[in-house]
């Protein structure tokens, strides 16, 4: 590759993450099947889970999901009508591995709102692993690794567990 493809793919690759939280947030769910590979797998499993205090009470730990259909489908379930959801990527680490294959972590916050039950603000990393296949980048792989979750009222205000 070229600088200059190098640079595009690396353009291309940045801007999956930033349309996944959009699309996530909007609830515009029939988006997310083209951003992942067909293969694609995603572990979310500490996306309800605080590193220091534990796991979210009521919550269940997600499997990983594999398989572009289970990925997509595991999103819609943990994003139920009555969630509000926020999620702000920030400038990610892109690496390229190849013409075709490259890794990311990229950064994170997001404030989730599901009134009268719960309200956090929330900050970790993705993971990423992408593939380039019909000359489009995508999703391969996914982790969610939380490194803060603070547990808040509806106005904001943190709350003890």
């Amino acid at each position: 590759m070229t600088d200059l493809e190098k640079l595009l793919a690396i353009e291309e690759i940045r801007q999956l993450r930033p349309k996944y939280f959009r699309v996530i947030d909007a609830k515009e769910f029939d988006q997310l099947e083209e951003l992942f590979t067909p293969d694609a797998w995603f572990d979310s499993q500490d996306a309800v889970k605080d590193p220091i205090k534990g796991q979210y009470p009521g919550f269940p730990i997600a499997p990983i999901s594999r398989g572009r259909e289970a990925v997509v489908q595991g999103i819609i379930d943990g994003l139920p009508p009555a969630l509000q959801s926020c999620h702000m990527g920030h400038t990610g680490e892109i690496e390229l591995l190849s013409d075709t294959t490259a890794k990311g972590i990229i950064p994170f916050s997001d404030r989730l709102l599901l009134p009268g039950v719960i309200a956090t603000a929330g900050y970790g990393y993705y993971y990423d692993e992408y593939e380039k296949l019909d000359g489009k980048w995508r999703i391969k792989s996914a982790t969610l690794k939380r490194k803060r979750v603070i547990f808040e009222d509806e106005l904001g205000n943190g709350v003890a567990l």
